[in-house]
């Protein structure tokens, strides 16, 4: 695909994540997907292991919503820079209900191959929400001296 349809192609896999449905998001992946991500224990294998592991996260944040900040394609990739906001109303990553809003940046890096993603890794600012959901201690302030 042309990097220019690469772009639509993302704006249209983020409109299905962002209206929570699962089953439009899974037309843009390939059965053979691959995903990497820190807040999951493994790799995500396939439309099973997207559909849990969004599944989890819609529980878990039941506002969900991702902001593009920008969308680079080259090739084959596509890397997605957003802010993901949403309010804690569900167990994430080991961390009970906090009903704290949250909002953090992230970055998914996509390999897409006969128009589908095979391939994708997520890089996101989990310290900051992790901080926001009060699961780590903000840092104390210093001066400078």
């Amino acid at each position: 695909m042309a990097e220019k349809e690469n772009i639509q192609f993302a704006k249209e896999a983020i409109a299905a994540i962002n209206a929570h449905d699962i089953t439009s998001y899974l037309k843009y992946v390939d059965e053979s997907y691959i995903g990497e991500s820190e807040t999951v224990p493994g790799p995500i294998h396939g439309h099973a292991g997207l559909r849990q592991m969004l599944t989890t996260m819609f529980q878990a944040f039941p506002d969900f919503h991702l902001e593009v900040e920008e969308i680079i394609a080259s090739g084959n990739q596509v890397v997605n820079r957003v802010i993901v906001s949403g309010t804690h109303k569900g167990d994430f990553a080991g961390i009970a209900p906090t009903n704290k809003k949250a909002k953090w940046h992230a970055c998914n890096v996509l390999e897409l191959r006969n128009g589908k993603a095979i391939r994708s890794r997520i890089y996101a600012d989990n310290v900051s929400l992790m901080r926001q959901l009060g699961a780590l201690p903000m840092p104390k302030a210093t001066t400078a001296g």
